[in-house]
């Protein structure tokens, strides 16, 4: 009989909610590349003397998606090996790691009901040993969204459309090429709460009783203060992980944004893997999502579909 390895872990619930999850089997999977950026902070992809991109960045206004998707496996690749990147031939590792992969195949879907956005995760565990930085969790999934614009708008967070998360991402954070304080995380420059220039950001942990965290980023990193957050889970399948997290369209809570119909909303999602803390992640390119939404020629934008 064929033996089937099932962990479940990780589990949290929002107290007095209930959602129930979308038919997975009829929801839209999308696949994308998590990859290692090393020391690529923001001011390294927007500074042309390392970055060949920047007029198209700038002038274009192309997403990072849309030239490096194919190529984010090479990229990762070149980073963790600690090979030279970009024009200037940038050691975006300085201390290469040779017992893990540069990236990480993943899938993800995502539904909605009218009160709840359902995202679902899929990757298969890399190889490689353990950082052994996180002694709780060996793995945490993050996601991060803005709070969106409208078609012929700009989202509140210059370069998010573009950039996706590496708006939050700087050199002098720690552990940064520039890094001043081992304790600065990430933030946003002219962050605003009440502009809505802040980042949401839900995270699932593995580590037993660890909760997750329903927190925001503005002018630092916030790991509370969010109540859409209903329920993450995640669990083990033989060598797949799968996480899935229910979040309440109202938001509510402080870092909250609303999910509106109508809106395009920027995102993407990091993965921690192997005890691994700060930039020691795998992290997706800039994606975007809008309910009931199709946007035509934007391959890095997914339509959540109501189910």
């Amino acid at each position: 009989m064929k033996k089937i390895a099932l962990a479940v872990m990780g589990v949290f619930v929002a107290s007095g909610a209930f959602a129930a999850e979308p038919d997975w089997s009829k929801v839209t999977e999308r696949k994308i590349k998590l990859f290692y950026p090393g020391q690529s902070g923001l001011e390294w992809i927007m500074n042309k003397a390392d970055h060949s991109a920047v007029p198209d960045i700038v002038d274009k206004k192309r997403a990072c998606s849309k030239c490096h998707e194919g190529d984010a496996n090479e990229v990762g690749d070149k980073i963790i090996k600690g090979n030279p990147a970009g024009n200037s031939k940038t050691q975006l590792e300085p201390k290469p790691i040779s017992d893990r992969a540069g990236w990480v195949p993943a899938t993800f879907k995502m539904a909605h009901d009218g009160q709840n956005l359902y995202v679902r995760v899929e990757w298969e565990q890399p190889k490689g040993g353990s950082f052994g930085m996180d002694k709780k969790n060996d793995v945490k999934l993050a996601m991060m969204f803005d709070g969106g614009f409208a078609d012929g708008g700009a989202p509140a967070i210059e370069l998010a459309e573009r950039a996706g998360c590496w708006v939050t991402c700087h050199n002098d954070l720690r552990s940064m090429k520039d890094a001043k304080d081992d304790k600065k995380t990430k933030y946003i420059k002219g962050a605003a709460l009440d502009g809505g220039k802040f980042m949401d950001l839900i995270q699932w942990r593995s580590g037993k009783g660890e909760k997750p965290v329903d927190g925001y980023i503005a002018d630092k990193r916030v790991m509370e203060g969010g109540k859409g957050l209903v329920k993450a889970e995640g669990k083990k399948e033989g060598n797949k992980w799968v996480v899935t997290f229910t979040r309440t369209l109202a938001g509510g809570g402080t870092g909250d944004h609303k999910i509106e119909p109508g809106k395009i909303y920027d995102f993407g999602f990091a993965l921690h893997d192997g005890g691994a803390e700060a930039r020691y992640h795998y992290v997706s390119l800039n994606y975007q999502f809008g309910l009931d939404k199709t946007v035509e020629g934007v391959k890095y934008y997914y339509n959540v579909v109501k189910q």
